[in-house]
């Protein structure tokens, strides 16, 4: 009994050593039992089920639940071992160290199980008609994890020994700076409000807005991602839709197509009359295009006889809008070839004069 109760070092008992080194690795081996539980039986299990949320909570929760259980054993053997608070405080060091270290581990762990509702959420939007639910997920995600975020830093300053109100009152005229130059964010924010109130836009839609133009794919608090049609990711500030005009092609119901088709010169009159009707019926007999096209004879142009053709087609899908035009305009150059006439290209006639 006496050789237990030796005190070995800091004052501490020999037994305490022996108790917390056990703890210790305990922490260890928990962390690798949590993982291997939730990487075999229970994923297993969640891939037996015909959701979907179970499969991520498996997958995503099983690295920061392990970690929470690992510190909070570490912190059973700091409790045990009983470090000394004399001439330097190591107990209240390694306390506050892994106070902090548990406060990431929970901050890890909540954002997890956020990702995993935002998941769910997401798909279940999906099933819906309404565009507006799809930005709101994204932004309702981020929101919650900035709200966790400020509540667990706020729970572990207080728990730290300092005082929340103390802090924020002797910021005084550094709080005032932070402010100004939060303006950007704040000026961004509000423009994420009018984009949800407003509705300008949804995810999924072709918009463009000064030099960018792409799909939108997400809209955050300070910015909106759009991906431009070169594949490359553009991050608008959300006060650009505020004071810019915002142009959605995705809601317009047709789509323009509109050409000028230069004739040469050797065409006759009867000739330009024939084309353009040709070319009228091959339109109003295509029930993929809309009302209200025009093809007349336009103008003389440097090396041709200029016809303008414009016409609307039935659609805004990209793909669909250009395997009509190109049709369209391969019937064209059959009319063309057919009424013997030919496609002017730009052309210069010398006329020499013989004195």
């Amino acid at each position: 009994m006496e050789f237990i109760q030796q005190e070995v070092l800091w004052g501490a008992d020999l037994w305490r050593f022996a108790v917390a080194l056990v703890l210790i690795f305990a922490g260890f081996l928990s962390r690798r039992i949590l993982v291997a539980i939730f990487g075999g039986i229970l994923k297993k299990q969640a891939g037996s089920t015909e959701v979907h949320w179970d499969d991520d909570l498996v997958e995503l929760c099983a690295g920061p639940l392990a970690l929470v259980a690992q510190i909070g054993i570490w912190y059973a053997a700091a409790r045990v071992l009983e470090l000394p608070t004399e001439p330097a405080d190591v107990q209240q060091i390694v306390f506050q160290g892994l106070l902090i270290a548990l406060a990431v581990a929970v901050t890890w762990l909540f954002f997890r199980l956020l990702d995993v509702a935002a998941g769910a959420l997401a798909r279940v939007s999906d099933n819906t008609d309404s565009k507006l639910d799809d930005q709101l997920v994204p932004l309702l995600r981020k929101t919650l994890k900035v709200f966790v975020s400020i509540i667990i830093v706020v729970m572990v300053i207080q728990n730290l020994g300092y005082s929340v109100t103390s802090i924020i009152a002797s910021l005084g005229i550094g709080g005032l700076a932070l402010a100004l130059a939060a303006k950007d964010a704040v000026a961004n924010f509000f423009g994420s409000l009018i984009v949800f109130t407003d509705q300008p836009f949804h995810v999924g839609d072709w918009i463009e807005v000064n030099d960018v133009s792409g799909i939108v794919e997400e809209v955050g608090f300070r910015t909106t991602i759009v991906r431009t049609f070169e594949k490359s990711v553009a991050s608008v500030p959300n006060q650009t839709f505020t004071s810019n005009t915002i142009v959605n092609h995705s809601r317009r119901p047709v789509r323009r197509i509109k050409m000028v088709i230069g004739l040469t010169y050797d065409a006759t009159p009867d000739q330009i009359n024939s084309f353009c009707d040709e070319v009228k019926k091959l339109i109003s007999g295509n029930p993929s295009f809309d009302e209200g096209h025009y093809v007349y004879f336009e103008s003389f142009g440097d090396s041709s006889l200029n016809v303008l053709v414009q016409c609307f087609i039935k659609t805004t899908d990209f793909v669909e809008y250009m395997s009509a035009k190109e049709k369209m305009m391969l019937d064209i150059m059959r009319i063309v070839e057919r009424l013997g006439l030919e496609i002017a290209f730009p052309t210069q006639t010398v006329h020499l004069k013989q004195e």
